[in-house]
């Protein structure tokens, strides 16, 4: 009898090859005999994978059977390990257990605890003698570390310290009220000075224009024909001819020749102007080409009304200024500008600038002269009085003398 070769299975990759493979179960055959004879291969595959995933199947079942089997044992084993535990604290904890029973007898009302804290505070406890011997009886020392009035005691230093605060206080706030009444008469003194110098123009002007047709305009916080500009603190409109005549006041520095004729030529503009004054507090806050009095194209002027910002500005300055600028604007009205020599109006400006300038000289010498006889004064009076203190020194030795 022969012997049949034994099935071979060969793998590769995702491919299987079996060889002289028989199977022997009537169940395989049955299947198979109810297929098409071409279709008996595929089937067979089709078993074969079906098979596979069934007992792949079976296996995660079995896998999850074991797993869901270990945690009911752990889950059995935590409850018993629980209940143990409650039973414990209750044994411990409970009503009847031992920490109750200990919490009453250290921290109870009756407890050793509360004893103690009792004696430690009573009268003749430990903590009101340690008290008596730090702070004496009745709390003498401590009256005395802090009373006021003794030297050597912290509330003695800090009421000094706090008389000296309120002292060092009332003296600034006293030196302060000082500097501002001083700064209030000096400004009631000098009102032609400092920060208000633009209402010192304007009442300037004011004076000028009083008792005629002019008028006077403030003009310096509203804007003009441009826009964005408002310079141009003054319009003076002569009652005559209905000329315009633009003022800016300047208390500043550092202005050259070309930014005053520039600034004078944009307030023309800016006020629909027919000439233009700028009026400086000092001399010395403008180039010394430009000085006290300096006319430029026949429209623009520029006049400073003292020589140094320690000085008083002198208001006669700006009259003569308006006066000029009057007659330029009145030349240009009769438009009789083609008559006059150039050479001729240039030597007028130059006169004027220097009688100011003699004004001012004049001016400064008078002032010293006054200082100079206000401290002789001073000093006449003191020496009368210290004559006449002397003269009673006298009369008093000699009265005493004559009743002896």
């Amino acid at each position: 009898m022969s012997q049949k070769p034994a099935p071979k299975v060969e793998l590769a990759a995702d491919r299987v090859q079996v060889s002289e493979l028989e199977i022997t179960n009537s169940d395989v055959v049955e299947y198979l005999e109810e297929i098409e004879a071409e279709d008996r291969e595929e089937a067979i595959q089709y078993a074969l994978n079906v098979g596979v995933k069934t007992l792949q199947l079976a296996e995660t079942s079995r896998e999850e059977e074991f797993v869901e089997r270990k945690f009911s044992e752990m889950h059995q084993e935590f409850e018993a390990e629980i209940e143990r535990i409650e039973d414990e604290v209750e044994e411990r904890f409970g009503s009847d257990g031992d920490v109750p029973e200990i919490f009453q007898k250290h921290l109870g009302e009756d407890g050793k605890l509360q004893e103690h804290i009792e004696h430690a505070f009573s009268e003749d406890g430990p903590f009101v003698d340690r008290l008596d011997e730090e702070l004496g009886e009745d709390g003498e020392r401590i009256q005395e570390a802090l009373d006021p009035d003794d030297e050597g005691t912290p509330t003695y230093r800090l009421k000094s310290a706090l008389l000296d605060e309120i002292r060092s206080l009332r003296d600034k706030i006293e030196e302060r009220e000082t500097e501002e009444e001083t700064r209030e008469e000096l400004k009631q003194e000098t009102t032609l000075k400092g920060d208000d110098f633009e209402e010192t123009v304007g009442n300037i002007l004011g004076d000028v224009v009083r008792n005629t047709t002019d008028e006077v305009e403030p003009t310096g916080e509203e804007l003009g024909e441009r826009a964005d500009r408002k310079v141009g603190d003054f319009v003076v409109t002569l009652g005559d001819t209905g000329q315009r005549i633009v003022v800016e006041a300047k208390s500043a520095t550092n202005y050259s020749q070309p930014k005053i004729k520039e600034e004078l030529a944009e307030a023309i503009e800016n006020r629909d102007a027919d000439y233009a004054l700028i009026v400086f507090e000092c001399e010395s806050y403008v180039p010394d080409k430009v000085g006290y009095f300096q006319e430029f194209d026949d429209d623009r002027l520029s006049v400073a009304l003292s020589a140094d910002e320690d000085d008083d500005v002198e208001p006669g300055f700006l009259r003569i200024a308006i006066n000029w600028a009057r007659a330029r604007a009145v030349q240009s009205y009769v438009d009789a500008g083609a008559d006059l020599e150039p050479e001729a109006i240039q030597n007028d400006v130059g006169e004027i600038e220097d009688a100011i300038g003699r004004f001012s000289r004049v001016r400064t010498k008078t002032t010293n002269i006054r200082e100079a006889a206000n401290e002789i004064d001073e000093e006449l009076r003191s020496i009368q009085n210290d004559v006449e203190d002397r003269v009673g020194k006298v009369r008093a030795e000699l009265q005493g003398t004559s009743d002896s």
